[in-house]
């Protein structure tokens, strides 16, 4: 798995255009995890796996991790070090995964053939209320959830309109919308939807600071 960082100013830079085509800075291929922004905040890393790919055996830090499917996958085979491996079952593209991190070290394999695309949210904010078991919404599923730490929601932006503003505009937060992303700091104006068509958003809305 190769990792690539990228300079947290440039995405700084880029929010100024707000718009819906997100932050991608570096070419994904692969079974490939590209850092594609970071912050004292959050660092959002972009995962793509081709059919029947097979990873190297990688680490996971014990990380509060948001996961935003943006687009259907097959069944991963997940090898733990040291333990029997473990199915992953299809995912659906918008469904989402909270998950309070839990230290891994593991290979993978595509099994049915499916490329597939995912976005990883890595909280550095300070971990509080964290969920015991993970936190699932598929696709259809437009239940917020919230705790003491985190703020995920679904908004749906009008064509050709001026997303609808957060309720909390002093938490920053990580945008999703389709395959793509932005960063938003508090207090920043309205995302704008360019398209002729609605766009659905995923929302993380950070309510801690940085650790």
């Amino acid at each position: 798995m190769r990792i690539i960082s990228t300079p947290c100013q440039r995405g700084y830079r880029r929010i100024s255009l707000f718009l819906l085509a997100g932050i991608a800075y570096a070419a994904v291929s692969g079974s490939d995890a590209t850092i594609e922004f970071e912050n004292p905040f959050v660092r959002v890393v972009r995962v793509h796996y081709n059919p029947h790919e097979k990873t190297d055996v990688h680490d996971h830090p014990p990380t509060p991790t948001v996961y935003i499917y943006v687009t259907d996958g097959g069944r991963l085979l997940i090898g733990h070090d040291g333990e029997d491996p473990v199915t992953r079952p299809p995912v659906k593209a918008g469904g989402i995964r909270f998950q309070k991190g839990v230290a891994e070290r593991h290979a993978v394999e595509e099994l049915d053939g499916v490329e597939s695309q995912y976005i990883r949210v890595e909280l550095k904010t300070k971990p509080v209320d964290l969920p015991e078991v993970d936190v699932r919404r598929a696709p259809a599923d437009r239940t917020p959830y919230e705790s003491g730490m985190i703020r995920i929601l679904r908004v749906t932006c009008p064509a050709k309109s001026t997303c609808p503003a957060s309720a909390h505009p002093e938490s920053p937060a990580v945008v999703v919308t389709g395959k793509n992303f932005v960063w938003v700091p508090a207090g920043w104006p309205q995302l704008k939807n360019p398209s002729d068509i609605p766009a659905e958003q995923v929302r993380v809305e950070l309510k801690t600071p940085p650790s």
